[in-house]
């Protein structure tokens, strides 16, 4: 059946003028579709995240050193009595000179700085996930177009055998009415069903150039080619999955990332402790009133100690807006486990409904096939009337396209579950 589908395919698309045609699995479709733009550009963010991580990795463990260096002109100095009784006039060097260098390690802050590089690490995870959930929906939509246009191949295949039937009937009538043993009606009957079936084939063909061409756009792949999907999709298994949904891991990682803000939001109000070294040379020495034009170094090194005072009255604000922020988080975390349990319940009760139209769709294809024979074989030794051939002949065709339907239903409900547990 693959051969015949594909081998239609190919007719009617070669007859478009299209040359490149390409049996493709589910699996190859989703695997070329990570190096799609979509993907990529969340890889991107992926990427800029690790680098904000990195960023607050190194603020949280290396020293901040600062380089300043200062050259000018001095200007004499001037002074007077404060009842202004005398003045003088002091002559300076007019070059001056100033380097220096400090470096500074928090070794206490509160644990801000910790707090900081964590929520850059729950962002760089956030990110990860972002990209899968984006790679878990363009891999389920490619599964809805791969379904759609396998349907369709399907579809055109059974449509095609019926339309040669239906030729086929033509043509016997037209022997019969030379007989003078049919009837013009008989004939008329059979051309409008042969009408309706080009129709129907007509719309095929338009499905399955816009399902190829969505299919094209999100795999990534070039526009001249036209995919021949294979049937190894229908054995689909549903996967049991390590991690939580996608879903749920980033509600919990916003809530841990809150839980930081809230310890940041605490850090401010705690006093920062730091070592400092410094080392100054500066030219020229001028904390006397007879100024030395000599380079005059000296350099530091201790303990200092700072706090905001401000941060008594302004702080409480910002501990009250994360500690909101968090029980928000929490709550939506809860929220999205809710809804990622829900969806599996319903999504399993669709499969098993799926699995037993299976069942019943199989028998209809089985009783409608007897039919179809025996009717056949009965308008052929003229014991049944042309209009019983045709019912026969379109519950042949509905039950057929119902089979492929319901076959094909089974194993999207089966790649839906996977994609709800994003194991797709």
């Amino acid at each position: 059946m693959r051969l015949l589908v594909c081998g239609v395919a190919t007719f009617f698309f070669a007859a478009a003028g299209v040359a490149q045609e390409r049996t493709m699995s589910l699996a190859e479709v989703m695997s070329a579709a990570d190096s799609s733009v979509r993907l990529r550009a969340s890889l991107a963010a992926v990427d800029a995240a690790h680098s904000r991580q990195e960023a607050a990795h190194d603020g949280s463990y290396l020293p901040d050193v600062r380089l300043s260096a200062a050259v000018g002109y001095l200007g004499d100095g001037h002074g007077w009595g404060r009842d202004s009784s005398y003045s003088f006039t002091v002559a300076m060097p007019h070059l001056s000179t100033r380097f220096a260098v400090e470096a500074r390690q928090v070794v206490y802050g509160g644990g801000a700085l910790q707090s900081a590089r964590r929520q850059a690490e729950h962002g760089a995870r956030l990110s990860e996930l972002d990209h899968q959930r984006q790679r878990q929906d363009v891999r389920m939509q490619i599964a809805a177009l791969y379904a759609d246009l396998f349907r369709s191949r399907q579809r055109l295949a059974v449509i095609d055998s019926n339309i040669a039937l239906s030729r086929r009937m033509i043509a016997d009538i037209e022997a019969k009415l030379g007989q003078g043993v049919a009837l013009r009606n008989d004939r008329t009957r059979y051309e409008l069903q042969l009408s309706r079936l080009e129709m129907q084939r007509t719309t095929v063909e338009n499905d399955m150039e816009i399902a190829n061409g969505q299919l094209l756009v999100l795999a990534g792949l070039e526009p001249t080619v036209r995919i021949c999907p294979d049937d190894s999709f229908l054995g689909a298994a549903v996967t049991d999955a390590t991690d939580a949904p996608v879903g749920v891991q980033a509600a919990g990682t916003a809530e841990q990332m809150a839980a930081e803000k809230v310890r940041e939001s605490g850090a401010a109000r705690l006093p920062q402790v730091a070592i400092v070294a410094q080392d100054e040379l500066n030219g020229p020495v001028t904390i006397d009133i007879t100024p030395y034009d000599i380079n005059y170094n000296y350099w530091f090194v201790g303990v200092a100690l700072s706090y905001d005072l401000s941060s008594l009255w302004k702080g409480n604000n910002g501990v009250r807006a994360a500690r909101a922020e968090l029980r928000q988080r929490r709550m939506e975390r809860a929220e999205a486990e809710l809804e990622c349990d829900e969806a599996l319940r319903s999504a399993q009760i669709r499969l098993d409904e799926a699995r037993s139209n299976l069942v019943l769709k199989q028998k209809s294809q089985e009783l409608a096939e007897q039919n179809y024979r025996l009717v056949s074989n009965r308008y052929a030794n003229e014991m049944a009337l042309l209009v019983d051939m045709l019912d026969a002949a379109n519950l042949k065709l509905e039950a057929e396209l119902d089979l492929i339907d319901a076959r094909i239903g089974v194993a999207f409900n089966i790649l839906k579950i996977n994609y709800l547990k994003g194991v797709l």
